[in-house]
């Protein structure tokens, strides 16, 4: 059972950088943040006046991040936020970092969630030998 023992590996390899990975690109990203972006779109209709000002500082800009990391890498999101061309304000080098982050962190995020449930539902089913 090699594979097995393979996914067990990569699934505790995950559980000990998913927190690393998260907060260190979270944390870059906010940094990155242009600041044009901020003073354009941190405010009244996109965000509520409470919003508006939460979301400047620490911890709370992380949500202004994960919120602008999403509406710039997936259109219906954006459509949706109604941030309008919002990608095409930012730098590419930001664009990109925001679609590396959405893409590649949060996707493997959402793997490891889908593998666990998979092992779960295996486990609850009784699918050993």
């Amino acid at each position: 059972m090699p594979i097995v023992d393979v996914i067990v590996w990569m699934m505790g390899f995950s559980i000990l950088i998913i927190p690393v990975l998260l907060m260190v690109s979270m944390t870059l990203l906010t940094w990155l943040t242009p600041q044009s972006v901020i003073d354009q779109y941190v405010r009244p209709p996109y965000f509520s006046e409470f919003e508006s000002v939460a979301y400047r500082y620490f911890p709370s800009s992380w949500i202004r991040t994960l919120l602008f990391s999403m509406a710039i890498s997936i259109p219906w999101f954006r459509r949706i936020r109604g941030f309008g061309d919002m990608h095409k304000q930012v730098p590419s080098g930001f664009n990109i970092a925001c679609r590396f982050f959405v893409y590649g962190v949060l996707g493997y995020l959402h793997l490891f969630c889908i593998t666990v449930a998979i092992f779960v539902i295996v486990a609850k089913v009784g699918g050993g030998a």
